[in-house]
C-alpha cells in the first residue's frame, strides 16, 4: 500500500485492518476554560496563554487517492506548525485512515466494524492505542444534564474525556461556550472546547479591504484551557472527522 504525500505528510485509505495493542492515554488535565464571546467564535484576545489547534480543510491538486474528498490539517495556532494532516478518502466513519503527525510518523484510525460502526480506534506510530472514540448513543437519551456526542477512552475502555453539548440543560456560563461550541470534559471538569476561529487575513482599507473581510470565513478549532494541548494532534483530528460526520448526519 502506497501513501500519497500531502505537504510532506501522508494519509490515505488503508485496506488491511490492524490488531489492537495495549493502551496509552493523555495525562494532562486542566480545570477550566476561558469563556468565548458567545457569538459562535471565541474571543482569542482573552486566551493568549491557551493552546489552540486550528483545523484547515482544502482540496489539493495533483495525484490523489480514489474517492478522495479533501485534505485536513491541524495547525498549532501559536507557532503555526502543521501538527497532523490527513487526506479524507470516502467517509471517515466507515474508512480506515492514516494520519501523519509533524514528524511524518503514521497514526491510524479505523472503525470497530464496517456496518453501523460505533467505535473508532486511533493507534500511534508504535501501534499502541492512543485513544478509542466511542459514539455514546445511549448517553444521548438517558443523560439528564447534557447531550454527549462522543466519549474518548483508553485502550481498556476507561473513559478519559467526554465531548458534550453543555447547553442542553446547564447554563452556558458554567462552561463559557457559545452557539455551535461543544465542551470536552475530564470527569465533570471542562478541559477544552470546540470553537470557530476567524481566518487570518491581511485586511486593507477601503472597499477592497471590506470585501476581503467579508469573504473571510472561519476554521474549526480546539481551544484548550491551559498552555498545553489536551489531545495529541492526530487524535484531535480523528475526533473532529468523526464528530463532523455524525453531527452532519443527525442534522440531515
Amino acid at each position: 500500500m502506497s501513501a500519497v504525500p500531502a505537504r510532506n505528510f501522508a494519509c490515505t485509505y488503508a485496506k488491511d485492518s490492524q490488531k489492537a495493542f495495549s493502551n496509552g492515554r493523555p495525562q494532562r488535565e486542566i480545570l477550566s476554560v476561558s469563556p468565548g464571546n458567545g457569538s459562535g467564535s471565541s474571543d482569542m484576545s482573552d486566551s493568549t496563554e491557551q493552546a489552540i489547534y486550528r483545523v484547515r480543510e482544502f482540496r489539493r491538486s495533483g495525484e490523489v487517492p480514489k474517492k478522495y474528498q479533501r485534505t485536513y490539517e491541524v495547525i498549532d495556532d501559536k507557532n503555526r506548525q502543521v501538527m497532523a494532516v490527513c487526506d479524507l478518502v470516502g467517509k471517515a466513519v466507515f474508512s480506515e485512515l492514516l494520519i501523519a503527525d509533524h514528524r511524518q510518523r503514521t497514526w491510524r484510525m479505523r472503525p470497530n466494524r464496517k456496518i453501523m460502526p460505533s467505535r473508532w480506534m486511533v493507534t500511534d506510530p508504535e501501534q499502541q492505542i492512543a485513544m478509542q472514540i466511542n459514539q455514546k448513543i445511549l448517553g444521548k437519551v438517558v443523560n439528564p444534564l447534557y447531550k454527549t456526542a462522543l466519549t474518548l477512552e483508553d485502550g481498556e475502555g476507561r473513559e478519559t474525556f467526554r465531548l458534550v453539548d453543555p447547553r442542553t440543560n446547564i447554563p452556558d456560563r458554567i462552561f463559557g461556550v457559545g452557539p455551535g461550541e461543544w465542551a470536552l470534559l475530564n470527569g465533570d471538569r471542562p478541559v477544552a472546547k470546540l470553537v470557530r476561529l476567524p481566518r487570518r487575513t491581511e485586511t486593507g482599507k477601503g472597499l477592497l479591504g471590506k470585501l476581503k473581510k467579508w469573504l473571510a470565513t472561519s476554521d474549526r478549532g480546539i481551544l484548550s484551557a491551559g498552555a498545553e494541548h489536551v489531545l495529541p494532534a492526530p487524535v484531535a483530528l480523528g475526533m473532529l472527522l468523526i464528530f463532523n460526520e455524525l453531527t452532519d448526519a443527525s442534522a440531515g
